[in-house]
């Protein structure tokens, strides 16, 4: 009886924000994804294109990570970071998370964490999907409906169209709500999840650009009619609204036990070029090789991870969610199968990754369900294969230096980062060769390409 009481309030202190010591406060967690940049849009990998001035201080003062892999276009990514599993294990369709699913919303809601997600939802379903998913308050776009996401946007705010927005800019709408949720939520453990709207095309003015931005300026910059040049006031203002949430961290008091991580979904949209030292990076979305699956990921956490820690450990967006799972002093359910790896460690300083190698599944349209049967199943997947859509399926396996395809293409990323040399089988170097073989062997343990059929 007594042993049960003292769970009992062990769970409420935990509840309330206290880890079981009763001193030390479980930490609140922020995960920011961005829409459509690759690792090149922050300044702090050495690109001179664009300046992030914010996103650089948060990495000066806790770390960078050189290799942490998306896959190449937003749906995909979004279900493999919300769930913590490889898109063969629960992917159905673009635009679509299964409904079966549960999210990192889920387990740290679970774990007493009030939750909230703010700006690009694109998941299906409506306000009653985001809350099944884990969200107590939501303030999105792309759901119930995908007009504008910029100028005058739509904006389906826990329950409620806004009707309020004529004049404003959607990504300063997500912003604000999120702002007003961590005031109003400090004092209990939170998670914020923020998929932004921006940089993603089209590619219009912002609030901060010459001339005045606004929707009164957008002109021809629809998307289809250019606008490029605005490309880089997209990315400073993703590096504005980042500082302001890590602001409003500070003016709360909650700044030194709050995870804030910054990543992106995939590479820049195929019109965009970057500088990287003497390189031109051509925006890589859609496509498997490094400008497209390359992504950032800068973390901060000013009470464990100390200033100017540089990592090259091996992070693909499977491990977000083991991750999280550890930083909220919590568990996975029971039953629940994630391909990733937790990297709470590297954060600490404690390690350089539990992984050898990350691996991408990667198919836009998900695999055809119909016509039923596995030979007409490959049937189709030969067909897409040979269709427009063929760059919209592909796998590959790889470590800090080497790259294999499935198909067996083999490729040394350090000297050849735009895989344009392919190795032949038994020509590299005794590395190279055994680098194969090891990453060969994770192929051979992937499943067949198959549809994934969802739980009734």
């Amino acid at each position: 009886m007594m042993r049960s009481a003292v769970l009992s309030l062990l769970g409420c202190l935990v509840a309330s924000g206290l880890s079981v010591s009763g001193a030390e406060k479980v930490p609140n967690i922020v995960m920011i994804m961005c829409d459509d940049m690759g690792y090149e849009g922050v300044s702090a990998y050495g690109s001179p294109t664009y300046k992030t001035p914010q996103l650089d201080r948060l990495a000066a003062g806790g770390m960078l990570f050189h290799h942490c892999y998306s896959t190449p276009i937003c749906t995909p990514s979004r279900v493999q970071l919300m769930t913590g599993k490889y898109n063969f294990r629960n992917y159905t369709r673009f635009g679509q998370l299964d409904t079966s699913q549960v999210t990192f919303g889920n387990i740290l809601k679970k774990a007493g964490y009030k939750t909230a997600i703010a700006g690009k939802w694109q998941l299906g379903g409506g306000g009653d999907a985001v809350r099944a998913f884990g969200f107590d308050e939501y303030c999105l776009w792309n759901i119930e409906g995908r007009e504008s996401r910029y100028w005058e946007p739509r904006i389906l705010q826990n329950d409620l169209l806004r009707d309020d927005l004529a004049d404003r800019f959607g990504p300063d709408v997500a912003c604000d709500f999120l702002v007003d949720f961590i005031k109003k939520s400090h004092k209990q453990p939170f998670f914020v999840y923020y998929p932004m709207m921006l940089p993603h095309w089209p590619f219009v003015p912002t609030p901060d650009s010459t001339p005045g931005g606004s929707r009164e300026h957008l002109g021809k910059y629809d998307g289809k009619n250019g606008g490029e040049e605005y490309f880089p006031d997209m990315v400073a203002y993703v590096d504005k609204l980042v500082g302001r949430i890590d602001r409003t961290l500070e003016e709360v008091g909650v700044r030194d036990n709050t995870l804030l991580l910054f990543t992106c979904d995939n590479g820049c949209a195929t019109n965009i070029r970057s500088k990287m030292g003497s390189r031109v990076i051509k925006g890589g979305k859609a496509s498997l090789p490094d400008n497209g699956t390359h992504v950032a990921l800068v973390a901060s956490w000013p009470g464990v991870i100390k200033p100017k820690q540089v990592t090259n450990a091996l992070v693909d967006f499977t491990d977000f969610v083991p991750t999280l799972t550890e930083v909220g002093r919590t568990e996975l359910p029971g039953g629940f199968v994630t391909d990733g790896h937790s990297f709470i460690d590297v954060l600490r300083g404690e390690s350089r990754g539990e992984r050898e190698w990350v691996y991408c599944h990667y198919s836009r349209n998900g695999i055809p369900v119909k016509p039923a049967g596995q030979d007409k199943v490959k049937q189709a997947l030969e067909k897409q294969a040979k269709a427009k859509e063929a760059k919209t399926m592909g796998r590959f396996a790889r470590t800090e230096r080497y790259k294999l395809y499935e198909d067996g293409r083999f490729y040394n990323i350090k000297n050849d980062v735009l895989e344009v040399r392919p190795i032949v089988v038994g020509k590299g170097s005794t590395a190279a060769e055994a680098a194969r073989r090891q990453l060969q062997s994770i192929h051979d343990q992937m499943p067949p390409w198959q549809p994934f059929l969802p739980s009734k």
